[in-house]
């Protein structure tokens, strides 16, 4: 049986496309802040901040075993080892923007980017 659209689908497909462009124009309108610096989260609790502006490489702690090393270089902060069995945190890539994250869940690592400036905006979903 072959299914012929009717005028409903059509107009759910117009909302549908209207919808994707609207949030792709969203996302190029608003600036992305430059973030300052990175901040590294063990289990919830903070391990360290580190400024963006100065090179550097991390070893993660936990319980006395290092489990991520984070590298900051060139203003981005970027996940290079890890002992994970998935590596998902490394393959996040570089992040430099206020708000960007990356996360190692078997670990409890969370790395955060955040700026001293403050922002027009209460908060950017990306």
């Amino acid at each position: 049986m072959k299914y012929k659209f009717r005028l409903r689908d059509y107009i759910a497909l117009g909302l549908l496309i209207i919808l994707g462009v609207g949030i792709c124009i969203t996302a190029l309108v608003y600036p992305k802040t430059a973030g300052d610096k990175v901040i590294v989260e063990v289990d919830g609790v903070e391990f360290g901040s580190y400024n963006l502006s100065e090179d550097d490489q991390i070893d993660i702690l936990v319980n006395d075993k290092v489990t991520n090393v984070l590298e900051i270089h060139d203003g981005a902060a970027h996940m290079i080892e890890a002992n994970c069995p998935d590596k998902v945190c490394i393959h996040q890539g570089d992040i430099s923007n206020d708000g960007q994250v990356i996360c190692c869940l078997p670990n409890k690592v969370v790395v955060r980017i955040v700026s001293d400036s403050k922002s027009e905006y209460d908060s950017i979903s990306q």
